[in-house]
């Protein structure tokens, strides 16, 4: 929801390492808050039957050799919710359809994970559920080359089968403009070195949340889904809410239930914001406060409302570290001034590092966390002990002064 400035804003409660913590603004502030926005009418099972209707009598769908491509445990997709829509309107559906977790870079999921993934249909699903696993040269098939004239490769499994299904949430990301759609695929069920390439071209800042056009990221990967077989391929495409009811369903093909779940995401989470902000702080929710290199997105979602010389906090606990060694490592051999790693070559998650250190040049970028300060430092935010006093050293002088308090600022976006 959106507030009004306030002349005396008092106080805010900002969720942190499982708690709330309370910081005072100075009397000479204003105030705005920002969060994901409720539906005013979640959709039912009732609501979209007709939606899904649709879907079901396609020659696709029908297709006694059907893969489902799922999303893994660290998207917020309701699959659980999904299948049991479409096996309510089919009850053949879930006998005749093979599964595949879409993995992308990610480890394979755990048991527990799976559990998550499939909800109460797991134990009867297991023997056809498969994991795509981005490293395994053997299981992949050459799809073609991209614009940069590289190789592509795509899990077998999708060449393999006659139709797939693909299940999916839409909502903004930081550097691909969107999750969903056609990322069940790129980086889902490619190859690393694909990925890689993709996601390097995330060091441009106009690699941006909500932004489709003109995003060098999110062309590239419209460019890999053209070379897919399409004509398989049907998907269902949900947006949640803030408190993760569905706010849309969407079916069709791959791009087309994309682009209309992708007008939804921008309702849900996205704020047209007028004015820029001397201090931005930043509300991390679970599970993406678990480490910084997933809090990193509140960061990429609120920044441009920064006024130059303003400064961003983000509050995250942070308690399983960094979140990748590889990426705390190559921060240590980055130069600077130059912003590549030293050796001139890009790594997978260089991208990271590459935009921390631009945006560092223009505002002050802040991390309260239980990290160890040497650690924040090295992945070019500056620790913060004590966000209160900061807020008074810094504002309590000033005539007046603006602070935007963005809650679940992973998910919520504002455009300046």
């Amino acid at each position: 929801m959106d507030m009004d400035a306030s002349d005396s804003p008092g106080f805010v409660d900002i969720f942190y390492a499982a708690d709330r913590l309370r910081l005072l603004l100075p009397v000479t502030a204003s105030l705005d808050t920002y969060a994901p926005r409720l539906t005013e009418n979640p959709v039912s099972f009732e609501s979209c039957r007709d939606i899904l209707q649709e879907l079901i009598v396609t020659p696709q769908f029908q297709s006694p050799r059907l893969l489902t491509v799922v999303n893994d445990g660290h998207r917020t997709t309701p699959t659980p919710i999904m299948l049991d829509w479409l096996s309510r309107i089919d009850q053949t559906y879930l006998d005749r359809t093979d599964f595949l977790i879409a993995t992308g870079t990610h480890e394979p999921p755990s048991e527990e994970h799976c559990r998550n993934i499939f909800g109460p249909l797991y134990d009867d699903l297991r023997s056809r559920i498969h994991v795509h696993r981005a490293r395994e040269m053997e299981t992949m098939t050459d799809l073609g080359t991209d614009p940069m004239g590289e190789r592509v490769l795509i899990n077998k499994m999708v060449m393999d089968y006659p139709a797939i299904l693909v299940l999916g949430s839409v909502e903004p990301h930081y550097f691909a403009g969107y999750t969903g759609g056609r990322k069940g695929f790129f980086p889902g069920l490619t190859d690393l070195a694909t990925t890689e390439r993709n996601h390097n071209l995330a060091a441009s800042l106009d690699a941006a949340p909500l932004r489709l056009e003109g995003n060098p990221v999110a062309e590239h990967m419209k460019a890999l889904t053209k070379l897919l077989p399409l004509e398989k391929v049907k998907t269902v495409q949900v947006v949640l809410d803030a408190r993760h009811q569905v706010a849309g369903c969407f079916s069709g093909s791959l791009w087309d239930a994309f682009q209309q779940a992708t007008t939804k995401a921008r309702e849900i989470f996205a704020h047209r914001v007028s004015r820029q902000y001397d201090v931005v702080l930043a509300e991390i929710l679970p599970p993406l406060d678990v480490n910084l290199y997933q809090a990193q997105k509140a960061l990429e979602n609120c920044q441009t409302v920064v006024k130059d010389g303003g400064s961003i906090i983000l509050f995250s606990a942070c308690e399983a570290g960094i979140g990748s060694a590889f990426f705390y490592d190559l921060a240590q051999k980055w130069d600077h001034e130059r912003n590549v790693a030293a050796d001139g070559k890009q790594y997978f998650g260089s991208h990271k590092l590459s935009r921390v250190n631009l945006m560092s040049r223009r505002i002050g970028v802040y991390l309260h966390s239980e990290l160890k300060a040497e650690e924040v430092r090295r992945v070019f935010y500056e620790p913060l002990d004590n966000p209160q006093e900061f807020l008074y050293s810094t504002l309590e002088k000033c005539e007046k002064s603006n602070i935007a308090v963005v809650f679940d600022a992973a998910h919520t976006v504002l455009n300046a």
